[in-house]
Protein backbone atom coordinates (compact mmCIF):
# COMPACT_ATOMS: atom_id res chain seq x y z
CA UNK A 1 0.00 0.00 0.00
CA UNK A 2 0.87 3.65 -1.08
CA UNK A 3 2.60 5.42 2.56
CA UNK A 4 0.78 7.78 1.60
CA UNK A 5 -2.53 6.62 1.13
CA UNK A 6 -2.14 4.58 4.62
CA UNK A 7 -1.02 7.40 6.70
CA UNK A 8 -4.26 9.47 5.35
CA UNK A 9 -6.25 6.17 6.38
CA UNK A 10 -4.54 6.02 9.50
CA UNK A 11 -5.35 9.76 10.28
CA UNK A 12 -8.91 9.39 9.57
CA UNK A 13 -9.44 6.83 11.52
CA UNK A 14 -7.64 8.18 14.59
CA UNK A 15 -9.75 11.68 14.17
CA UNK A 16 -12.69 9.02 13.68
CA UNK A 17 -11.89 7.71 17.19
CA UNK A 18 -10.94 11.13 19.01
CA UNK A 19 -13.98 12.29 17.78
CA UNK A 20 -16.46 9.80 18.87
CA UNK A 21 -14.73 9.59 22.33
CA UNK A 22 -15.30 13.92 22.51
CA UNK A 23 -18.88 14.26 20.73
CA UNK A 24 -20.55 11.18 21.37
CA UNK A 25 -22.90 12.99 24.28
CA UNK A 26 -23.04 16.51 22.47
CA UNK A 27 -24.08 14.25 19.27
CA UNK A 28 -27.03 12.03 21.67
CA UNK A 29 -28.38 14.93 22.87
CA UNK A 30 -28.85 16.67 19.30
CA UNK A 31 -30.60 13.26 17.95
CA UNK A 32 -32.67 13.44 21.12
CA UNK A 33 -33.66 17.05 20.39
CA UNK A 34 -34.54 16.48 16.53
CA UNK A 35 -36.43 13.32 17.10
CA UNK A 36 -39.15 14.82 19.61
CA UNK A 37 -39.20 18.00 18.00
CA UNK A 38 -39.71 15.95 14.20
CA UNK A 39 -42.83 13.83 16.70
CA UNK A 40 -44.25 16.68 17.30
CA UNK A 41 -44.37 17.98 14.03
CA UNK A 42 -41.81 20.08 13.90
CA UNK A 43 -39.74 20.88 10.43
CA UNK A 44 -35.77 20.56 10.30
CA UNK A 45 -33.72 23.31 8.64
CA UNK A 46 -30.03 22.88 7.48
CA UNK A 47 -27.70 24.96 5.89
CA UNK A 48 -23.71 25.27 5.33
CA UNK A 49 -21.80 27.47 3.56
CA UNK A 50 -18.77 26.51 0.93
CA UNK A 51 -17.61 23.38 1.41
CA UNK A 52 -20.22 22.57 4.04
CA UNK A 53 -23.19 23.30 2.09
CA UNK A 54 -23.37 20.04 0.17
CA UNK A 55 -22.84 18.35 3.83
CA UNK A 56 -26.19 20.40 4.63
CA UNK A 57 -27.39 19.22 1.69
CA UNK A 58 -27.15 15.57 1.94
CA UNK A 59 -28.32 15.95 5.79
CA UNK A 60 -31.40 16.98 4.52
CA UNK A 61 -31.48 14.27 2.00
CA UNK A 62 -31.06 11.61 4.68
CA UNK A 63 -34.30 13.07 6.31
CA UNK A 64 -36.46 13.46 3.84
CA UNK A 65 -35.61 10.06 1.80
CA UNK A 66 -34.30 7.86 4.31
CA UNK A 67 -30.64 6.88 5.88
CA UNK A 68 -30.36 3.05 6.04
CA UNK A 69 -34.01 2.05 6.51
CA UNK A 70 -36.78 2.47 3.91
CA UNK A 71 -39.73 5.17 6.02
CA UNK A 72 -41.44 8.08 4.97
CA UNK A 73 -39.57 11.39 4.83
CA UNK A 74 -39.43 14.21 7.70
CA UNK A 75 -40.25 17.89 7.27
CA UNK A 76 -36.55 18.99 6.71
CA UNK A 77 -35.71 21.97 4.19
CA UNK A 78 -31.76 23.46 3.36
CA UNK A 79 -31.92 26.75 3.54
CA UNK A 80 -29.62 27.08 0.55
CA UNK A 81 -31.89 25.61 -1.72
CA UNK A 82 -34.35 28.37 -0.78
CA UNK A 83 -31.92 30.83 -2.15
CA UNK A 84 -31.38 30.88 -5.56
CA UNK A 85 -29.43 34.21 -5.75
CA UNK A 86 -26.69 35.25 -3.62
CA UNK A 87 -28.98 37.85 -1.43
CA UNK A 88 -25.42 38.98 0.97
CA UNK A 89 -25.62 38.42 4.85
CA UNK A 90 -28.82 37.74 4.97
CA UNK A 91 -29.53 35.26 2.04
CA UNK A 92 -30.11 32.71 4.59
CA UNK A 93 -31.97 34.47 7.71
CA UNK A 94 -34.43 35.93 5.28
CA UNK A 95 -35.53 32.78 4.35
CA UNK A 96 -35.89 31.03 7.73
CA UNK A 97 -37.64 34.95 9.08
CA UNK A 98 -40.41 33.54 6.17
CA UNK A 99 -40.20 30.00 6.64
CA UNK A 100 -38.99 28.57 10.24
CA UNK A 101 -41.48 28.18 13.70
CA UNK A 102 -40.97 28.10 17.04
CA UNK A 103 -40.33 25.07 18.32
CA UNK A 104 -38.28 23.95 14.76
CA UNK A 105 -34.67 22.69 14.64
CA UNK A 106 -31.71 24.87 12.71
CA UNK A 107 -28.70 22.46 11.85
CA UNK A 108 -25.59 25.12 11.38
CA UNK A 109 -22.71 23.42 9.61
CA UNK A 110 -19.51 25.64 10.08
CA UNK A 111 -16.85 25.87 7.69
CA UNK A 112 -15.21 28.07 10.46
CA UNK A 113 -14.52 31.87 10.64
CA UNK A 114 -17.86 33.15 12.03
CA UNK A 115 -19.11 33.10 8.66
CA UNK A 116 -21.84 36.29 8.67
CA UNK A 117 -24.01 34.54 6.80
CA UNK A 118 -24.54 31.86 9.41
CA UNK A 119 -24.22 34.10 12.45
CA UNK A 120 -27.19 36.37 10.86
CA UNK A 121 -29.15 32.81 10.04
CA UNK A 122 -28.27 31.80 13.92
CA UNK A 123 -29.40 35.26 15.37
CA UNK A 124 -32.73 35.02 13.61
CA UNK A 125 -33.04 31.33 14.34
CA UNK A 126 -32.74 32.49 18.28
CA UNK A 127 -35.20 35.65 17.62
CA UNK A 128 -37.82 32.94 16.20
CA UNK A 129 -37.78 30.15 18.61
CA UNK A 130 -36.07 28.00 17.11
CA UNK A 131 -33.36 25.37 18.69
CA UNK A 132 -29.88 25.56 17.20
CA UNK A 133 -27.89 22.72 16.58
CA UNK A 134 -24.38 24.28 15.41
CA UNK A 135 -21.45 22.19 14.25
CA UNK A 136 -18.65 24.85 15.03
CA UNK A 137 -15.34 24.94 13.42
CA UNK A 138 -12.27 26.86 13.81
CA UNK A 139 -12.72 30.84 14.65
CA UNK A 140 -16.10 30.32 15.43
CA UNK A 141 -16.58 32.17 18.53
CA UNK A 142 -19.20 34.34 17.44
CA UNK A 143 -21.15 31.56 15.90
CA UNK A 144 -20.81 30.01 19.59
CA UNK A 145 -22.18 32.92 21.72
CA UNK A 146 -24.97 33.35 19.38
CA UNK A 147 -26.68 30.20 20.63
CA UNK A 148 -28.48 29.55 23.65
CA UNK A 149 -29.11 27.48 26.62
CA UNK A 150 -31.10 24.83 25.16
CA UNK A 151 -29.16 24.86 21.67
CA UNK A 152 -26.57 22.13 21.15
CA UNK A 153 -22.63 22.80 20.14
CA UNK A 154 -20.85 20.23 18.61
CA UNK A 155 -16.79 21.56 18.33
CA UNK A 156 -15.13 20.07 15.21
CA UNK A 157 -12.41 23.02 15.37
CA UNK A 158 -10.12 20.26 17.80
CA UNK A 159 -9.48 17.82 14.25
CA UNK A 160 -8.19 20.47 11.68
CA UNK A 161 -9.34 22.50 8.86
CA UNK A 162 -8.76 19.23 6.20
CA UNK A 163 -10.72 17.04 8.42
CA UNK A 164 -13.95 19.30 9.42
CA UNK A 165 -16.13 18.28 6.01
CA UNK A 166 -15.23 14.00 7.30
CA UNK A 167 -16.13 15.01 10.50
CA UNK A 168 -19.23 16.47 9.88
CA UNK A 169 -20.33 13.53 7.41
CA UNK A 170 -19.75 11.19 10.58
CA UNK A 171 -21.93 13.48 12.98
CA UNK A 172 -24.65 13.26 10.27
CA UNK A 173 -24.69 9.49 9.57
CA UNK A 174 -24.23 9.36 13.49
CA UNK A 175 -27.64 11.51 13.83
CA UNK A 176 -29.68 10.20 10.74
CA UNK A 177 -28.82 6.61 12.72
CA UNK A 178 -29.58 7.30 15.85
CA UNK A 179 -33.05 9.56 14.51
CA UNK A 180 -34.15 6.95 12.50
CA UNK A 181 -33.62 4.13 15.57
CA UNK A 182 -35.54 5.91 18.18
CA UNK A 183 -38.46 6.62 15.63
CA UNK A 184 -38.60 3.38 14.11
CA UNK A 185 -36.74 1.30 16.46
CA UNK A 186 -34.56 -1.06 15.24
CA UNK A 187 -30.63 -1.26 15.75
Amino acid sequence: MDPLVFEHLQNHIETTMVMGENCADQIAEAAEKITQALLSGQSIYSCGIGETAPLSQLFVHYLTSGYQIERPGFPAIDLGCLTTIYQGDQSLSDSLHIHGQNGDILVVLSPGNDNPILKNTIDAAVQKGLIVLLLSSTDDALLSQGIGQKDTEIRCSDYGKQAISAVNFLIIQCLCTSIDNKIFGGN
